[in-house]
């Protein structure tokens, strides 16, 4: 059994919305989700952040993930757009607990919003929603 260590929860959650085809979707296309803020725009960038819990750092885990919905650097991408991508992504991951479990693939138990998400651009003036999931994980047995 593999235990906490082994589980990226950041990487688990890219890897998850880049391939959602609703969120592709909404963004434009694929390539527009990770965790740099990064043309191609509108993008979702995800961040792991502190906060959460790990008894032990054994078997399961809540891991605290920012999502953010940027819009173009020159504030271009109209702020209803940025919403949609937001609340999209957040739909998403609540999606994570009824996906099939995958042979080698952590078993994402439990996401909950612990933020509603709300409008704070970035200092530059860029666009920006944000909000914060927790996603409840074990890693993959074997």
């Amino acid at each position: 059994m593999r235990d906490l260590a082994s589980l990226d929860a950041e990487l688990l959650v890219v890897d998850w919305l880049s391939n959602h085809e609703e969120l592709t979707g909404v963004l434009g296309g694929k390539g527009r989700v990770g965790a740099r803020n990064a043309p191609p725009y509108p993008r979702i960038r995800i961040t792991q952040i502190p906060g959460g819990a790990a008894a032990g750092w054994r078997w399961l885990g809540t891991f605290h993930i920012q999502v953010e919905a940027l819009g173009d650097v020159d504030r271009s991408t109209a702020r209803p757009a940025l919403r949609l991508a937001f609340t999209t992504a957040v739909k998403a991951l609540h999606e994570l607990t009824v996906r099939p479990a995958l042979p080698g693939q952590p078993v994402v138990t439990a996401v909950q919003a612990l933020s509603t998400g709300g409008w704070l651009p970035e200092p530059t003036g860029q666009g920006r929603y944000l909000g914060v999931v927790a996603l409840t994980a074990h890693p993959a047995a074997g």
